[in-house]
């Protein structure tokens, strides 16, 4: 009896050591890759960049995020400097994408799926890899939202030269089905964030009006145009009901927009599935596209009763895609954030590096001034 005990307490042992001991992995693609790679106690790393790992003499770098996921694997192949000083989507990529070439068996299901992936070596291997530490001169030139073309070069010679398109799949590791799933899970997590979107805010010293000239993008009347006026001395982004199409702009673009605003989301995802959200604010959905690298688009539709319809497109000009969101944003929200939600339907991540865009059209827009 006895020993029935002990077994009995030993299992239980086991049994929570093993779940202590599980590792989270934001994609399952990096799952995968620490398999093949039979990297062990990832459940021991901190937050943040850490090492100890290598491939074949070649460090390692695991990323592990907030929520405790390992949410990067690949070669050290980048200087923390150059990923600070010029963001880019494409070094998780290219450190994960090269290790993967060498470490994942050609016949398993990911070595076949990366057989098809649209990655051309125009000067080198992926072995070339193993020749490059953080001193190599890196290069980027990319046709945004088309295409990438990058290299490096050692004692003034290109020893590794790579093409490939600016898909987010490709880029980001994942299938739409699962960059879908990512999104929906994201969007609540959304606490602590101040991303904002880079545009040119000089004020005139005369004038009680101003308009911060942003971009369009696909037609004029799809803009980021921001609406200011002077109170007390002070420029603040017009918000008035008097002024309502200038007003409902600002909201849909505001990277400060105020937190108490809710959102009804309704997110229509791959294979006809959909999700709805009311535990996001509308912040949180901003902060997001941002914290990605999206730049926000807002074009007006119409009027309908107390409400407006437009559409937001954050452009990922970097990453090949966007984000469409069509929106109805009550006029009640302007005196009362709390009055009532702005209702969103998205599409996620539609990829553009291979679109025309004739398929978006240009003509359901208005102008927000008369």
């Amino acid at each position: 009896m006895t020993l029935r005990i002990l077994s009995i307490l030993t299992g239980l042992l086991l049994a929570g050591s093993l779940l202590a001991g599980t590792t989270s992995f934001a994609t399952q693609r990096l799952r995968e890759m620490s398999q093949y790679l039979h990297l062990e106690q990832l459940d021991t790393l901190h937050v943040g960049d850490n090492g100890g790992y290598s491939y074949r003499g070649k460090p390692l770098v695991v990323r592990v995020n907030e929520w405790r996921e390992v949410e990067h694997i690949g070669l050290k192949l980048f200087d923390d400097k150059l990923r600070q000083l010029y963001p880019s989507p494409v070094y998780d990529f290219l450190e994960r994408h090269l290790l993967e070439r060498m470490a994942v068996p050609v016949d398993s299901e990911s070595g076949i799926r990366m057989f098809w992936d649209k990655v051309f070596f125009n000067v080198g291997s992926p072995e070339t890899a193993l020749q490059i530490d953080t001193t190599a001169t890196f290069t980027d030139n990319h046709l945004d939202l088309k295409v990438y073309h990058v290299a490096w070069t050692m004692n003034k010679k290109v020893i590794l030269e790579m093409t490939f398109d600016m898909d987010w799949q490709l880029i980001s590791g994942c299938t739409e089905i699962e960059l879908e799933q990512n999104f929906v899970r994201s969007l609540p997590r959304v606490r602590e964030s101040n991303h904002t979107w880079l545009r040119t805010l000089v004020f005139p010293d005369d004038g009680e009006e101003f308009i911060t000239q942003g971009n369009f993008f696909i037609t004029p009347f799809v803009q980021n145009n921001l609406y200011y006026t002077r109170k007390d001395g002070d420029w603040q982004l017009v918000k008035s009901p008097q002024r309502a199409t200038q007003s409902v702009s600002n909201l849909a673009l505001d990277a400060n927009v105020d937190k108490e605003i809710g959102f009804h989301l309704i997110v229509d995802r791959y294979g006809y599935q959909r999700d709805t959200l009311t535990t996001a604010n509308y912040w949180q959905f901003m902060q997001l596209c941002l914290s990605e690298g999206c730049v926000p688009y807002f074009g007006l539709k119409d009027k309908n009763g107390n409400a407006y319809d437009g559409t937001v497109f954050m452009v990922n000009r970097r990453g090949g895609y966007l984000h469409l969101l069509s929106v109805r944003i009550p006029l009640s929200i302007l005196d009362d954030p709390k009055s009532a939600p702005i209702e969103g339907r998205l599409y996620a991540y539609i990829p553009l590096f291979n679109v025309s865009d004739k398929i978006i059209n240009p003509q359901n827009y208005k102008p927000k001034t008369p």
